[in-house]
């Protein structure tokens, strides 16, 4: 299973396209959270379109001409708004017994400024998903527009106390950990953002959190970085490969011994019932 993250910016031009495709042609995802993008039949020059089994939700945020976007290869999607903050996440619950036994509740985030900062605006976006919580195994990824990762004290940029305050909360509250700090944790933060002001400063705030439960099946975490990426945004691409759900069948024999726990490959699951 694999997840990526990208954020477009502002959902491309004529010069400037074709992200869809060359995420899902170069990537691969089976789950890919995208912002400030726009739907594939909306996007200059863009030739992807996804296949009637996948799922894909999109929103506008406000009249900006994007917006957040999901798409989910083989799966089906109830979507769920997250009120007030329409267009800038996006997502709903998922259910393919290749991710999770549980059904899946994922977002594609991106966080806005709002009235009072990025960071209080990123605790009220919490404060209204948190009332979800329980019914599924949540997933957030996107651009937080926050730091997404603990710094050390040597990193060239410091994490304020407020941003550290919106990481306890998502591990203490939510039991949620993020996949590239948990894939290197004794490494610096990766660039994930070439901020106009310092492009070689490491800003690190797209990125992608699981449950803590989904650890022992997180294989690697990377941030997608060259020269062609980087003329198509700002942003990198991060991207969190998982094995597949462990499931247990019962034998067809009664008398047989219990089989193993075995792992389902993705070939063998064609199709999620919608």
């Amino acid at each position: 299973m694999r997840i990526v993250t990208y954020n477009f910016l502002r959902a491309g031009s004529l010069k400037r396209c074709g992200h869809w495709s060359r995420v899902i042609r170069n990537l691969k995802p089976d789950l890919m959270l995208a912002q400030e993008c726009r739907p594939p039949q909306n996007s200059p020059g863009e030739r992807f379109r996804h296949e009637h089994q996948d799922a894909f939700a999109w929103e506008s945020a406000g009249n900006r001409g994007w917006g957040s976007g999901l798409f989910a290869r083989g799966a089906s999607l109830v979507p769920i708004a997250i009120r007030g903050y329409e267009g800038w996440i996006v997502g709903g619950e998922i259910r393919n017994p290749v991710w999770s036994e549980r059904p899946v509740m994922v977002f594609s985030v991106h966080g806005p400024v709002g009235e009072r900062g990025y960071i209080r605006t990123m605790q009220h976006i919490l404060d209204r998903i948190v009332l979800l919580r329980g019914r599924a195994d949540l997933v957030l990824g996107g651009d937080f527009n926050i730091a997404v990762g603990y710094r050390r004290p040597e990193e060239p940029i410091r994490i304020s106390r407020a941003e550290r305050d919106v990481l306890d909360r998502l591990s203490r509250e939510f039991d949620l950990v993020s996949c590239w700090q948990a894939a290197h944790p004794d490494r610096p933060l990766a660039q994930t953002l070439r901020w106009m002001g310092n492009r070689a400063a490491p800003y690190h705030c797209d990125g992608i959190f699981v449950p803590r439960s989904w650890l022992p099946r997180l294989q690697s975490c990377r941030v997608v970085r060259g020269s062609r990426w980087s003329q198509l945004s700002d942003h990198n691409p991060v991207v969190a490969d998982f094995q597949n759900y462990c499931v247990r069948r019962e034998p067809a024999n009664p008398e047989m011994p219990p089989v193993s726990d075995f792992l389902i490959s993705k070939k063998a699951v064609s199709k999620v019932s919608r």
